[in-house]
C-alpha cells in the first residue's frame, strides 16, 4: 500500500489534498407550478439562471421566524370555527333552518360566555398592546 492509500484510510476515506474533490451536493426541490413561474421570471429579469438565482436567494435571504404558540393555537380555534360552520350551513339545508337556528344561538350564547370569561382573565397580552377591549 501506498503513503497516500495509507494516508486516506487513516482519515476515514477523505482523499488526500493532492486531489481535487467535487464541491457542490446536489439537492432536489419541488416547487408547484405557479412558484416555479414565477421565479423563472424573477431569475430572468435579475439575468441570473434558474439554479443562480434560488441560491443566492437562499444563501442571502433572512428567515422570519414563525408564529408564537398562542398565535398558532388561536389560528386553529378559528380554523375549527369557519369548519362548523360550514357544517352547520350543510346541516341547515337538511334539518331545515328553524332547527339549525335554535342550535346556532345556542353555541353563540356559549362563546360569548366564553369571551367574556376570557375577557375578565388578566393576561400579560392584553396589558402589552394597551389597546381597550370593546364590548359586546
Amino acid at each position: 500500500m501506498t503513503s497516500i492509500q495509507e494516508q486516506s484510510k487513516r482519515k476515514g476515506g477523505r482523499p488526500p489534498t493532492g486531489r481535487v474533490r467535487k464541491l457542490s451536493k446536489s439537492v432536489t426541490v419541488k416547487f408547484s407550478k405557479p412558484s416555479y413561474e414565477a421565479l423563472r421570471l424573477r431569475a430572468r429579469k435579475a439575468n441570473r439562471k434558474l439554479a443562480e438565482y434560488i441560491r443566492e436567494s437562499a444563501l442571502n435571504g433572512e428567515v422570519v421566524s414563525g408564529h408564537n404558540v398562542e398565535t398558532v393555537a388561536i389560528a386553529k380555534n378559528l380554523i375549527g370555527m369557519a369548519n362548523n360552520l360550514n357544517q352547520l350551513t350543510k346541516l341547515s339545508h337538511q334539518r331545515g333552518f328553524h332547527e339549525t337556528h335554535v342550535y346556532v344561538m345556542d353555541l353563540l350564547r356559549r362563546l360569548k360566555a366564553i369571551l367574556c370569561e376570557y375577557r375578565q382573565a388578566p393576561t400579560t397580552s392584553k396589558l402589552s398592546t394597551g389597546r381597550k377591549e370593546a364590548t359586546t
